[in-house]
């Protein structure tokens, strides 16, 4: 079982790390009782300096942290863990999501961004969902929901605490999202209305 120093030493002696993400059914195990984690715990992935791959639950300043292990959906990393195959690296390219009709009916997206690791003077962009599970160790990364259907005031409130949370991990991160980015309005509303209106008189 893992000491509180333990766990301290493993955030301390990272090269990047991966917060904020949440657990999948039967994805991972708690390593000091070998119980199940629950589905939809915080958890983030810390990459060490000696090439390992570490699960916590909680985040970097969580004080009751534990260790999690994998039992599926191995990273790419963890795959080259084990073949010692860390050296070669897989760069991150610039993703434009487009929501589906379908995600308009759900009312959420699950987006994924980096950032040069240790350079917060490097530009945060947007990327796959390929390029989130295939990570660089030179990039920091990012998911969350992102709410795009719904009342205006309702969805402007909820994007706006999602941006101010993640600007603590992407610093930078403001400055590319805005609160109704992919919004569209409910059918029939104020909103849709004054849009068709302004459609027409173009």
């Amino acid at each position: 079982m893992a000491t509180k120093q333990q766990i301290q030493a493993i955030k301390r002696n990272v090269e990047r790390t991966t917060q904020g993400l949440f657990t999948e059914p039967n994805e991972f195990i708690y390593q000091d009782n070998q119980g199940l984690v629950k589905p939809n715990t915080l958890y983030s992935v810390y990459y060490t300096l000696n090439k390992t791959e570490v699960y916590l639950t909680g985040i970097r300043n969580s004080g009751n942290s534990r260790i999690i292990e994998r039992l599926k959906n191995k990273t790419l990393y963890g795959v080259y863990s084990e073949l010692g195959s860390t050296s070669r690296d897989i760069y991150p390219k610039p993703h434009t999501i487009k929501p589906t009709e379908s995600d308009y009916r759900i009312g959420e997206v699950t987006r994924y961004f980096t950032q040069k690791a240790n350079d917060t003077s490097q530009p945060v962009f947007e990327v796959s969902k390929q390029d989130f599970e295939n990570q660089s160790k030179s990039y920091e990364y990012t998911s969350f929901q992102w709410v795009i259907s719904g009342l205006k005031q309702d969805v402007e409130r909820e994007n706006t605490k999602t941006i101010r949370g993640l600007e603590t991990q992407l610093p930078g991160i403001s400055r590319i999202l805005f609160p109704l980015q992919l919004w569209t309005p409910p059918k029939d509303s104020k909103e849709d209305l004054e849009n068709k209106l302004s459609r027409l008189k173009k």
